[in-house]
């Protein structure tokens, strides 16, 4: 579905919404060169015991790693400036069963806000069903654009497959902020959203959401209209109370905006807004934001089909949250401390593109990866990339 019969962008007041129960230009280019050179990497950021900087890469598992990285360069003009792989015995370090391997990892970039890691596994029993907005697994990522509609008539001149939109909050703690979903040809999604105004909340928030907005409203490294970057990542989870309060009391991430619940007991609105069965209800979404990056937007659903089984990293629709530190071993120390779910490591790349980072996974109670992520001076393809990926250190606040 797309706009009214006449094209107009659709808007709705509270009463209605809830009635419903539906889900509460800038220039497009590729930059030749180096887009920006790195800002300042000082004590101003990864304050805290933590050091944590912000959200770094979004990673997700997919069917064909050509396919979704020639896509994302096509639609949304996206650049892929570092690969690497294969790896295998890695068992312990990111939670899959003995015999997986990963083919190889592609980091892509764009705008101006986190990457995408996109990861192509070789898995026994791997699953090779994607995973729906209303499953325990689901997931979008969120990007900002300036001017939803030029952004959406992008898409559809493009031939993406759509969803209901752009749909508009005028009233609720979120309104001010229009969305429209996309489904992917292997069939994951992505999402618009714009809120150039800002939204309620924040006109009695202590501290707002961060938004890519606040590093510059230039679109680069990207041809769709106006887009800025990664907003959020959007994640299912089986009990949101208890993922709330891991993000807030072991990350330290804060929670300003709340609302739902959203259904249609009587038509198909969920469907046609974010592909679910028709009487799925989405009984609250929460959004937390922690350090100067995208944030984490969590959740709870039920449905008639919902999928209440955990994807692992090398199934389809695998996912995970990579967080920049300013220190590895400081704050892998400091999470165990919190969590005691350490997977093994840290693990330091030395030779090839991606040396001179190091990782660390730490399993959830919600079932999705926390990654820790550092790369003090840099990593090893930087020296002849001719655009790098986004650092999360170039982030304003």
């Amino acid at each position: 579905m797309s706009n009214d019969l006449h094209g107009n962008e659709v808007r709705m007041p509270r009463r209605r919404f809830l009635a419903y129960g539906a889900l509460a230009a800038g220039t497009a280019a590729v930059a030749p060169e180096r887009a920006f050179a790195h800002g300042p990497k000082g004590d101003d950021h990864g304050k805290g015991s933590l050091g944590l900087v912000g959200i770094d890469h979004v990673g997700i598992t997919v069917p064909d790693l050509n396919q979704a990285v020639e896509w994302f360069e096509d639609i949304l003009g996206a650049v892929a400036p570092l690969t690497f792989g294969p790896f295998e015995g890695i068992e312990g370090a990111v939670d899959v069963v003995t015999g997986t391997r990963i083919d190889q990892i592609k980091m892509l970039r764009v705008g101006r806000s986190a990457n995408l890691e996109l990861f192509q596994y070789q898995a026994p029993g791997q699953r090779h069903v994607m995973p729906r907005n209303s499953d325990w697994s689901g997931h979008h990522v969120a990007f900002y654009v300036t001017d939803i509609a030029a952004a959406v008539a992008y898409m559809d001149s493009r031939g993406v497959q759509r969803l209901f939109g752009p749909f508009t909050l005028t009233d609720g703690p979120a309104a001010g902020q229009s969305i429209n979903y996309f489904k992917t040809p292997w069939g994951g999604y992505i999402e618009f959203i714009s809120y150039p105004n800002g939204m309620a909340y924040e006109q009695t928030a202590k501290k707002t959401l961060w938004s890519p907005k606040r590093n510059g409203l230039r679109s680069t490294v990207t041809k769709v209209p106006g887009l800025l970057g990664i907003d959020h990542v959007g994640m299912t989870v089986p009990n949101l109370a208890i993922a709330a309060e891991w993000l807030e009391d072991k990350l330290g991430f804060f929670n300003p905006l709340t609302f739902g619940p959203f259904s249609d007991p009587t038509g198909d609105f969920m469907t046609q807004l974010v592909d679910v069965d028709r009487a799925a209800v989405v009984q609250q979404i929460r959004m937390f934001g922690g350090g100067n990056g995208p944030n984490i937007e969590l959740f709870q659903y039920t449905a008639p089909d919902q999928d209440r089984s955990i994807r692992r990293n090398s199934d389809w629709g695998g996912h995970h949250a990579g967080l920049y530190v300013k220190s590895i071993d400081k704050g892998v120390d400091e999470l165990q401390d919190r969590t005691g779910t350490k997977l093994d490591g840290p693990l330091t790349l030395t030779e090839g593109p991606a040396a001179g980072q190091s990782i660390n996974y730490f399993a959830t109670p919600f079932g999705t990866n926390v990654e820790l992520i550092s790369y003090p001076n840099g990593m090893a393809y930087e020296r002849t990339a001719p655009i790098d990926l986004w650092d999360p250190r170039d982030n304003r606040s």
